[in-house]
């Protein structure tokens, strides 16, 4: 393992639930987390300074928990330098992609190289549920189903041509357990049925590409409505209709909210974030691709490996 040339691993940033989607779709976003790993005396693990540096532990142990599953806890002698552009704690995926970062480093270190079907169970395993390990690992638009113990079925396809995401990190915090926590132990029936039609609409719709009925396939019962109130700001955007404007969903279980567009998307931010301002909250706003490449690997000279 020491003696490998360095290379790079590269982990796109992810967007999950999308509404109505709870576990089960997710899509990446081209907006990045990256190792560069060189042959070292002894394994170590840093960040470069910037923007999203984590202030604690939980990023690192990511990288290291995926590491662990592909080599089985046998750490290699390799130093670990990550550049990191992912809002952390912010509904953007930050944690899969830590996971998905190790995971990826581990079958590229390892003596024989996992499989695509072995590295997505690993991820969604680590992560616990598969809508934002999947996208991460694999790109595009994953839709997946995955019973606890078992390994993730999932189908993964190219975004429609032409759409593209607008997401509005607000600067409050909302950990994910927390978020989780909000929601309801038990849902009425009718509740059920309406997050499982939409679900349904919104998977055919972003496979077909025919985005005619994506607003009313963003729709949710099951858990935005009780984050809500954890969100200032969000409520109003749900009520928008603009130009280009296609969906408007939480990112992940929050703050951060998406917007899937189809033009118009610098006025469709500004709206968002004027939303959140109006709550006394500011924000930073993201122009982004949809992604069809998920983690990828970047073979490198000696002499470029630090950058």
């Amino acid at each position: 393992m020491s003696s490998k040339p360095p290379f790079r691993v590269c982990v796109p940033a992810t967007s999950a639930n999308l509404g109505p989607g709870f576990d089960a779709i997710g899509l990446a976003l081209d907006l990045w987390s990256r190792a560069t790993i060189q042959s070292a005396v002894e394994f170590s693990i840093s960040f470069k300074a910037g923007t999203y540096v984590p202030t604690n532990a939980g990023f690192e142990n990511e990288i290291i928990r995926g590491m662990d599953r592909v080599l089985g806890g046998v750490r290699p002698n390799v130093s670990v330098q990550i550049a990191n552009d992912i809002p952390l704690g912010k509904g953007l995926g930050a944690s899969a992609a830590g996971a998905v970062l190790g995971i990826v480093i581990g079958a590229e270190l390892a003596a024989e190289r996992p499989s695509e079907r072995t590295l997505a169970g690993y991820a969604a395993e680590l992560e616990g549920h598969p809508d934002n390990a999947l996208p991460a690992l694999l790109g595009g638009v994953v839709v997946a189903a995955m019973a606890q113990g078992e390994a993730p079925a999932y189908l993964r396809f190219d975004p429609p041509a032409g759409l593209a995401a607008v997401v509005v990190t607000p600067r409050i915090v909302l950990p994910t357990a927390a978020a989780r926590a909000l929601l309801p132990a038990t849902y009425e029936r009718r509740d059920v049925v309406f997050n499982l039609q939409r679900a349904a609409l919104l998977a055919a719709s972003l496979a077909t590409g025919d985005l005619h009925a994506l607003r009313v396939a963003v729709g949710d019962r099951i858990h935005q409505p009780y984050r809500a109130p954890l969100v200032p700001g969000f409520t109003e955007m749900l009520g928008f209709t603009m130009p280009g404007l296609l969906a408007l969903a939480l990112s992940g279980a929050g703050p951060s909210v998406i917007a899937l567009v189809s033009g118009e998307a610098e006025a469709i931010g500004t709206a968002m974030s004027a939303a959140f301002a109006r709550e006394g909250i500011d924000s930073d706003v993201f122009h982004l691709g949809i992604t069809t490449r998920g983690a990828y690997v970047e073979q490198l000279a000696p002499a470029n490996a630090p950058g």
